[in-house]
């Protein structure tokens, strides 16, 4: 195993509190073959970039980059990596041990059956819920049979689209990426989603790993505020560029509830998100108006309104 088999790309900003944990996760893997960690800096202004220093592993390779957002320093992560695969792993999350050995484990039994190699494998994930100071197990597709037949949109029926939107637990054949062009949006918010749907509707070969491989951190983020950025159209936008990737496929009418439901779920999520913004009813009417097309406004608004109701 002398070529590099995956690169782990870390995006920061400002991210004292756990970068270090996170770095310590993907440099202690159990993967005996080569792998590469790619950290970049996105002009970190706390004591991250001290932090970093502090690592000696002549697996890391460290970027300092002026501040452009994640999707910018994502694709700078791609552009510098050399793994047969790439993972993406957020500064402020966890790399289980093993899973970069249990992604290889499943993409290597599947091109020994086959001699085929997947773009895509999925995995369950764990989420650290501060908030409820517990950690709950995750994994949409449970249902399919793992490390088995590929899987796409159209043998799925769609149900790959239930998968977690967020670039993490998952691996991605590089030169599928670039094959494609799949890659960010270069937005600060909502720029994964236009990129799990360009992703997802390329190929036809998704594999399943049955084994847990993240840990993801939930419940430490705070509402957004006003700020110098254009918060409630950059997910406006995510999402109508979402709407352009997934129409193109020769299925939609049968995967269009499943899209629905995405959607409605991520101007919920939103929805919450701008909950203390002034424009925030412009981003509501929005939500009404575009989800109306899916028969959806009732439910956005019900819902929004249960869930603004619990918080009081």
């Amino acid at each position: 195993m002398n070529e590099t088999e995956f690169s782990i790309i870390i995006p920061v900003f400002n991210g004292e509190k756990y970068i270090k944990e996170c770095i310590e996760s993907a440099v202690s893997q159990s993967f005996k073959g080569k792998y590469e960690i790619i950290v970049v800096n996105d002009g970190s202004n706390d004591s991250t970039t001290k932090i970093l220093t502090e690592f000696k592993d002549e697996k890391l390779k460290i970027f300092n980059n002026k501040n452009s957002g994640p999707a910018f320093s994502r694709n700078f992560g791609i552009e510098k990596a050399r793994g047969k695969h790439i993972a993406f792993l957020d500064s402020d999350d966890i790399l289980d041990k093993d899973a970069l050995q249990n992604f290889y484990d499943v993409w290597h039994s599947a091109y020994c059956k086959n001699g085929l190699e997947a773009d895509i494998i999925f995995a369950p994930y764990y989420v650290i819920r501060e908030h409820k100071n517990d950690i709950k197990l995750y994994f949409p597709l449970k249902k399919f049979i793992p490390e088995k037949n590929f899987l796409n949109i159209s043998t799925t029926k769609g149900e790959v689209l239930k998968g977690n939107f967020e670039p993490w637990a998952k691996i991605y054949k590089r030169d599928f990426l670039i094959k494609n062009g799949i890659k960010f949006t270069e937005a600060r918010l909502a720029e994964d989603l236009p990129f799990f749907y360009k992703a997802v509707s390329s190929t036809e070969k998704i594999l399943l790993c049955k084994k847990p491989v993240y840990f993801y951190r939930k419940g430490h983020k705070q509402f957004l505020k006003e700020g110098k950025y254009d918060w409630d159209n950059e997910v406006i936008n995510a999402l109508l560029e979402s709407d352009e990737i997934i129409k193109k496929c020769h299925d939609f009418k049968l995967i269009e509830k499943i899209y629905a439901k995405n959607c409605l779920d991520i101007c919920l999520f939103w929805a919450r998100k701008f909950k203390n913004l002034k424009n925030r009813g412009e981003f509501y009417a929005f939500c009404r108006k575009y989800l109306s097309k899916y028969g959806l406004h009732n439910n956005f608004t019900i819902k929004l309104f249960i869930r603004n109701l619990v918080d009081i």
